[in-house]
């Protein structure tokens, strides 16, 4: 809870930064999807994790990567409040909150559906089209797969899950019966 928190504050700092100028905010998706990377290589990692590196070396690791990234130099700036902050540990929730924030200001959502089987390209458009209309967002739709599910589908859209799985309706008839 405390880590969200957190990320989402400094991203909520990151979004207001980027909405001065035009183009600023893809710049920062790209600064951000490239500190990612530098969290996915274990060498790196362990620096920027560490709470006992010295936050030198963490800055020199994320200006390298500013510069590969052609990062303009707001985003150096915020990358070292972050190190000097020693929140440095966060830039991966920093990174997703940020990403998820500008997508939502876009008018675009992420949604999860969670079903026994794959869902054929007809059926994602159909379910794509429905949720568009409910959440009023462009809906990019992603399928999971759990055979516990049983039968229907689970959609989870940022905060909200809507549950039409035939386990649910079972557990609610018995709740029913039980009454």
């Amino acid at each position: 809870m405390r880590s969200s928190f957190i990320a989402n504050r400094y991203a909520k700092a990151l979004l207001s930064i980027t909405e001065t100028e035009s183009g600023l905010a893809d710049k920062a998706v790209s600064f951000l999807s490239l500190c990612d990377e530098l969290f996915e290589l274990s060498e790196t990692r362990k620096i920027l994790k560490s709470p006992v590196m010295p936050s030198d070396l963490k800055k020199a690791i994320l200006a390298y990567g500013a510069e590969k990234a052609n990062a303009p130099a707001e985003f150096v700036n915020f990358a070292n409040q972050v190190v000097d902050s020693g929140r440095t540990a966060y830039l991966p929730q920093i990174s997703k909150a940020y990403k998820d924030m500008l997508a939502a200001k876009r008018g675009f959502a992420e949604a999860t559906a969670v079903t026994a089987e794959p869902l054929s390209e007809a059926v994602k458009t159909e379910l794509s089209t429905a949720l568009e209309k409910v959440f009023h967002k462009k809906i990019t739709l992603q399928n999971e797969i759990d055979k516990g599910v049983l039968g229907g589908f689970v959609v989870r859209v940022g905060n909200y899950t809507i549950d039409l799985s035939l386990k649910n309706r079972l557990n609610s008839v018995a709740e029913f019966a039980q009454r």
